[in-house]
């Protein structure tokens, strides 16, 4: 499984909290930090998109809609 999350540089340590959580799911996923200077906090599993928003939501929230699109 490869997870993509696109975040705002202001959210680089959720990013990298969400990449624990889901390592911590998902063992076996790939996952990619790609900041950008856009406020942005995007999540996509290959290419479709789990979440999409100006601001961040918690972990568990979008570890259920990871479930929920697999």
């Amino acid at each position: 499984m490869l997870i993509y999350i696109i975040f705002n540089e202001d959210y680089e340590s959720n990013a990298k909290s969400l990449r624990d959580a889901v390592k911590a799911e998902w063992s076996d996923s790939s996952i990619n930090l790609m900041g950008t200077p856009r406020t942005l906090y995007q999540v996509q599993l290959d290419n479709e998109i789990v979440f999409s928003d100006d601001s961040v939501t918690d972990n568990n929230t979008i570890i259920n809609l990871i479930k929920e699109e697999l």
